[in-house]
């Protein structure tokens, strides 16, 4: 092995001696992310005691003053080899630009010798094999060359170019599905074209490669315009959201380090940062991944990769200090885990969180300023937060899944509820599995999925100071699954006396054959860590169903219409009837300590239902489930 190193540097020495590869004399690096001005701030900010960058500053070092990739491997023994590589690569390139120490810049080059000498198994490299696996380690490899420049010999510097011009090379070659169709929308656009234009800025290329420069730059439009809604969700869900951030957001940023703001008005025009405050919780499960309200494809832990520490930067000013907020209690100061598990550490990501954070920006709760629910009208996805403060947060969404692309992932959602609250992800959905038991929708004869790529529709949405309230329409899904008409109402009441949330929901199908009918919720906990205690019992004749969460929580709910409905207590809980017409109203509680009883009054649908000083109806005439707030004499 090492003859083989040793030979292998003697014909590297013969190729720059009599092949020398011409460094422009107008070169000047470090070219993206940081400025000389940025870096002076980071080394002031880290002097603070305890402050965000000192806390994410040692424990990037901790991590890279070991020089060993292993450090970077998740999930354990995956053997790629080449992607921890390149990750330690780019983390020792920040710390050479804030220490100025030659030792990190020679742990780059060493580093990204090896990617080509020793590959992993896979043989994942730069210039060849899978896509996302040449976006990623090439994209971190340029950028590892622009920071460490200064403190790389020539002969350094012209390797590393001449290794990632041969990825530019071949990218021109490069050929997928997902990267040939019209609509972009998958995340391996954002991941291949936006690793492709870092790279190409990083080495001064987009003038030699100026065709390929406006390409890139069109087809990531592109790929915004049509892959994301308002708040910036697309189809695939939030965690190939922040997957394909990770490199469309740094491709958005070097363009703007070189001068080049064409792709702003796409990407301002997006809410990502306001989708992540409002889907992402301060959760962090046994593998320290955060957790989300899920959508898409994607489950409730995602490993951000960077993602939250990216946006950042990416806020409007009045909205700044709401998501340095956030950021503190979602993966910075203020977060669960110690703190080699904070500030973005997958994927050697802290270095956004150290070049982004806004230390000079004030904190501010949101709690006190932001909605209660928020929409994406373009995705028809729809989010509920009563506060900001901790793990005890409460969050709901719903998804009317009302927008649909070819060649990305795609789940059939519409309907799909979810729930996290008290540490424990009380309702989730199916992420990438299609079986009907997966699924916190409506099935119909057992079905909850359907093969054709199918979608709903939004009918309704207000939010209100203490909660909202979503109309979905099953549109074409519940079509295809065999009814004329579906609705789901959806009724969300946050109370801040009992700390306490109402959760409510009406099913309204109509059709002309007889159906089965099945309310359905997939119990996350219950099956992923057994932490869920189910029991029923009835209460003035209405069957009840009581969960019991972590941090002494419960989700408790009552079966208000049809009383004479089937109910299957297992994971997932079942609320079953048939008939062609049929309507399926359910209230739960979701609050900690002894569950609340409940009193009720009429029946059927003109039940009452109430709840400590809170009446639960639903009013005919406007087609609304409504509450009456008693006041104590």
């Amino acid at each position: 092995m090492q003859t083989k190193l040793l030979i292998n540097r003697f014909l590297f020495f013969l190729l720059v001696i009599f092949f020398p590869i011409k460094v422009q004399a107008n070169e000047l690096h470090p070219r993206l992310f940081v400025t000389q001005k940025r870096i002076e701030q980071i080394q002031a900010a880290i002097q603070v005691p305890d402050s965000h960058h000192q806390q994410a500053f040692n424990a990037l070092k901790t991590r890279v003053d070991q020089a060993d990739w292993r450090i970077y491997d998740f999930p354990p023994d995956s053997g790629r080899w080449n992607y921890y590589r390149s990750y330690l690569a780019r983390e020792a390139a920040l710390l050479y630009l804030i220490t100025n120490e030659s030792k990190y810049a020679q742990l780059v080059y060493n580093t990204v010798y090896s990617i080509y000498n020793d590959p992993d198994p896979d043989n994942r490299l730069p210039d060849n094999n899978y896509g996302l696996s040449r976006a990623m380690i090439a994209r971190n490899m340029a950028i590892a060359y622009d920071w460490a420049y200064n403190g790389l010999t020539i002969e350094q510097r012209n390797y590393l170019k001449s290794k990632i011009n041969l990825a530019l090379d071949e990218w021109e070659n490069y050929r997928h599905a997902n990267l040939e169709n019209p609509q972009m929308a998958s995340n391996w656009v954002a991941v291949c074209r936006g690793g492709e234009l870092v790279m190409m800025l990083a080495v001064y290329e987009e003038e030699n490669r100026s065709d390929r420069y406006i390409k890139l730059k069109e087809w990531l439009k592109t790929h915004i315009e049509n892959a994301y809604g308002e708040l910036g969700l697309s189809q695939e869900g939030i965690a190939y959201d922040g997957y394909a951030g990770t490199f469309l957001i740094p491709a958005i940023y070097a363009l703007r380090s070189v001068g080049d703001t064409e792709l702003d008005p796409y990407f301002n025009d997006k809410d990502f940062w306001k989708l992540i405050m409002y889907a992402g919780a301060f959760m962090i499960d046994k593998m320290g991944e955060r957790s989300f309200l899920p959508s898409g494809v994607s489950s409730t832990g995602i490993i951000d990769e960077g993602w939250s520490s990216l946006l950042l930067a990416s806020p409007p000013f009045h909205g700044a200090s709401f998501y340095r907020y956030f950021y503190d209690y979602h993966m910075g100061i203020n977060a669960l885990g110690t703190p080699s598990e904070k500030f973005d550490e997958r994927r050697g990501a802290t270095i956004w969180s150290l070049i982004y954070y806004p230390e000079n920006t004030p904190s501010f709760d949101p709690s006190r300023i932001f909605p209660r629910a928020i929409s994406d009208r373009k995705r028809g996805a729809y989010f509920f937060r009563n506060r900001w403060q901790d793990e005890n947060d409460k969050q709901v969404s719903i998804m009317a899944d009302i927008d649909q692309h070819r060649n990305a992932w795609d789940q059939s959602e519409a309907f799909q509820i979810s729930l996290l609250a008290y540490n424990t992800r009380y309702i989730i959905g199916p992420a990438k599995e299609r079986s009907p038991d997966v699924f916190s929708a409506l099935l119909v004869n057992g079905e909850a999925y359907t093969t054709s790529r199918t979608i709903g529709a939004s009918d309704f949405f207000r939010s209100y100071e203490d909660g909202g309230y979503v109309i979905v329409d099953g549109g074409e899904k519940y079509n295809t699954l065999g009814v004329n008409n579906a609705k789901r109402h959806l009724f969300v009441k946050f109370n801040n006396v009992n700390n306490t949330a109402l959760i409510s929901t009406l099913d309204k199908i109509k059709d002309q054959e007889t159906n089965t009918y099945t309310w359905q919720i997939n119990l996350g906990d219950a099956k992923i860590d057994g932490q869920l205690n189910l029991s029923m019992e009835k209460q003035d004749n209405l069957q009840t169903f009581l969960l019991s969460g972590n941090n002494n929580s419960y989700l408790k709910g009552w079966i208000i219409y049809p009383q004479e409905a089937i109910v299957k207590l297992n994971d997932p809980l079942q609320v079953i009837l048939s008939g062609e017409d049929a309507n399926i109203w359910v209230v739960m509680v979701v609050g900690q300590g002894k569950p609340p009883t409940a009193i009720t009054t009429g029946k059927d649908m003109a039940t009452k239902l109430r709840i400590d000083n809170l009446l639960i109806y639903y009013d005919k005439e406007s087609d609304r489930i409504k509450t009456f707030q008693f006041v104590d004499n």
